[in-house]
Formats: C-alpha cells, structure tokens, sequence
C-alpha cells in the first residue's frame, strides 16, 4: 500500500538531487526502510513509471530544439576559422548519414598514441571538400 511518505521518497528520487540517506532522513524512515521500499513491486513501478515520465518529457525538449541543433551544427561545419571542430563536424554528419555508430568512447589503455598532423588533416578535409564540388 502506497502512503504519502512513499510517494515523497518516490518523488525526491526521481528528481535524483539527494542521496538516499539524505530521502530517508528527509522523509523520517531509516534508511534500510528506503532500500525495502525499493524491492516493493508496487513502490518500484510507480518510481519506474516517474523516471520514464521525466525520460520522454526531456526527450520532446530535446526534439523541440532538433532544427536549432543540426543548423548549428552545419554552421560549425562551414566555420573555417577551426579546423580541428569543422573537421569532427563534418566525420559525425557524415558517419550520421551513412548510420555508422556516433557515439564516441575513450579508450583508456596505453597503445601507441599517434598524434594526428594538423597538416595532414587540412589536407585530408580540403580533398573532401574538393570532392563535393
């Protein structure tokens, strides 16, 4: 049965400023409390149901603004005054054309780090750039 401290703590983690301790402290439930709350079906449904409310409300913000994010970035695409950004502009448009993943992890192991000739790279670009003319 779901009671107004429930809902509280459901509400203070969604909002995911506080830390548990602190949601525990704040509604006057110890803290193992909270943690048994979280393995109650009923408790984690509705905080599940939250969280994916809050998802889908953050995704149509961000959808709202889509035409403003791709002018922009077209616009660092043809600002030549940087090449290093134009350049990674212009590689996620295209990998994001082809639908070549776009996501970028580090890697953090010791390989051999190549370092990357800003000449070569203009070259590189302004042969793209040839290429589309």
């Amino acid at each position: 049965m779901m009671d107004d401290r429930k809902y509280l703590a459901i509400e203070l983690l969604a909002d995911g400023e506080l830390t548990k301790k602190d949601i525990a402290t704040k509604i006057g439930v110890s803290r193992q409390t909270l943690y048994d709350w979280l393995e109650n079906k009923e408790f984690r449904a509705e905080l599940d149901r939250r969280l994916h409310g809050r998802k889908v409300s953050v995704q149509k913000m961000i959808d709202g603004k889509l035409e403003f994010v791709i002018d922009k970035l077209y616009e660092l695409a043809s600002d030549n005054s940087n090449k290093r950004v134009q350049a990674s502009v212009l590689t996620y448009l295209a990998d994001r054309s082809l639908g070549r993943p776009t996501s970028k992890h580090e890697i953090t192991a010791d390989m051999n780090k190549e370092t990357v000739n800003e000449d070569v790279l203009e070259q590189e670009l302004a042969e793209l750039e040839d290429g589309e003319e």
